[in-house]
């Protein structure tokens, strides 16, 4: 794989696409851990607890990719607005905001032709039959006729841009909310590129208090805008502190920040009246508010954007999402998030459930009941082996198909511009209108 400059930015994208896939296992295995409690009266599991239950809740992870995509596709024109420099800073909005499909689709196209030909090819047949409720739901049949599995290919090609959904693979429904988040922050951008700073924090206030009480949206209020918008605003604090960021604050602050952040981002995804910690949090916030508001959602934003600013004012912290093992998992974080549902499918299941598939347990009429999954020694090992697959599979995807997609969208781009075709390959995590070392990503 080819060396990228180090970048803390990369770090914590990198954990977030890895928590993404944490939280699913969870979801897929055990469920209940996403509650703090069996009940109100019974003891918690260790990662039921706060900071612990981080390790299998990826909620808080989705709010991250949304806060970087709002960094990194804003850092660019806030600092040439800075400058003074407004026809370049047009000029990169207008280039980003034209290549920032191509470089969000063509992937996402490519990941999802994968999964639609492991369904065709009755790949997930195990799927229909397992014990996990989550496995279970992701089963989609074989097509009868090649036509009718084109058509829903083509089908779901589509609807994953137009209504949210991916029939072949649920887990793709954030991925059009990445999209209209990055024009959010090229509007925003375009319309803010001649006023001073000090106007852009107003303009910025005045979009989060509306975000923030439109509410009742899961995808419109607390997950995309409030994110979105926040990290346009620690892109302006980028902007202004510079190298001397770190040195803002008080070595003990900022990780008392990333702390708080952890904290709050330990919300529970399901029955927060079952410890009284979290059932205080879900009084806070349906007290401050709208009715019907997705409160955990609001829970996710504040904590993953405190563990933002966090890292932001930190120098250690930087310093540890600048190590290696950190910029492996921030490369490789987009085909992570796009091919850990299929391996979920597929590999993970094969390999848990394969000894009961083998012998099938019935019952008295000798109607197949649910296959029931290995020793929890067979199910550690079984992961193991999962998560290695998936990300050597995603570095390969790195090194073979991100340079297609990359010079598919150069080309299109190019010819739109009128300007001659380059051969020179560019990464397709780089979607931002960031500089070479502050490149985007999607989940982002």
């Amino acid at each position: 794989m080819p060396p990228r400059d180090a970048n803390w930015i990369d770090g914590l994208r990198g954990i977030a696409s890895f928590m993404v896939v944490c939280g699913h296992l969870c979801t897929a295995l055990v469920p209940w851990l996403h509650s703090p409690a069996a009940d109100a009266k019974t003891a918690p599991h260790l990662f039921q607890l706060p900071f612990f239950r981080l390790a299998v809740g990826g909620r808080s992870a989705v709010a991250i990719f949304f806060l970087v995509t709002g960094y990194v596709n804003s850092i660019g024109p806030i600092s040439k607005s800075r400058a003074g420099n407004h026809d370049a800073a047009f000029t990169g909005i207008a280039r980003s905001a034209l290549a920032r499909s191509g470089r969000l689709v063509l992937p996402t196209m490519a990941a999802t032709f994968v999964t639609w030909f492991m369904a065709n090819t009755n790949a997930y047949h195990m799927t229909k039959h397992v014990d996990s409720t989550w496995i279970r739901q992701g089963w989609h049949r074989q097509e009868p006729t090649l036509w009718e599995a084109f058509k829903s290919l083509v089908k779901v090609e589509t609807e994953t841009w137009t209504v949210g959904w991916n029939e072949y693979d649920g887990t793709q429904w954030t991925l059009h909310l990445f999209l209209e988040g990055s024009m959010l922050v090229y509007t925003t951008m375009f319309a803010t590129v001649m006023v001073k700073p000090k106007a852009r924090l107003i303009i910025y206030a005045v979009l989060y208090i509306y975000f923030w009480q439109m509410g009742e949206g899961l995808a419109i209020g607390a997950l995309k805008g409030l994110n979105i918008v926040t990290g346009m605003f620690v892109a302006e604090l980028h902007n202004h502190y510079k190298d001397s960021a770190t040195s803002v604050l008080p070595a003990p602050i900022p990780a008392m920040m990333i702390v708080l952040g952890m904290f709050l981002a330990g919300y529970p995804q399901d029955s927060p009246q079952n410890a009284h910690w979290s059932h205080v949090m879900q009084k806070i916030m349906h007290s401050i508010t709208v009715e019907k508001s997705d409160v955990r959602r609001y829970w996710d934003h504040l904590g993953a954007s405190t563990v933002l600013l966090g890292i932001f004012f930190s120098a250690r912290a930087r310093k540890v999402l600048t190590s290696p093992v950190f910029n492996f998992l921030g490369r490789v974080s987009f085909p992570v998030y796009l091919l850990h549902n299929t391996f979920i499918k597929s590999v993970l299941t094969w390999m848990i459930y394969l000894p009961s598939a083998m012998n099938p347990p019935r019952n008295e009429k000798g109607e197949q009941l649910d296959l029931q999954r290995g020793s929890a020694t067979h199910i550690f090992i079984a992961v193991a082996i999962f998560y290695y697959t998936l990300y050597r599979t995603a570095a390969l995807w790195i090194k073979h198909v991100d340079p297609i997609c990359a010079n598919i969208v150069n080309a299109a781009t190019n010819w739109a511009y009128g300007e001659p075709q380059q051969r020179e390959p560019r990464p397709i995590l780089a979607k931002g209108s960031a500089s070479p070392k502050q490149t985007s990503v999607l989940p982002s």
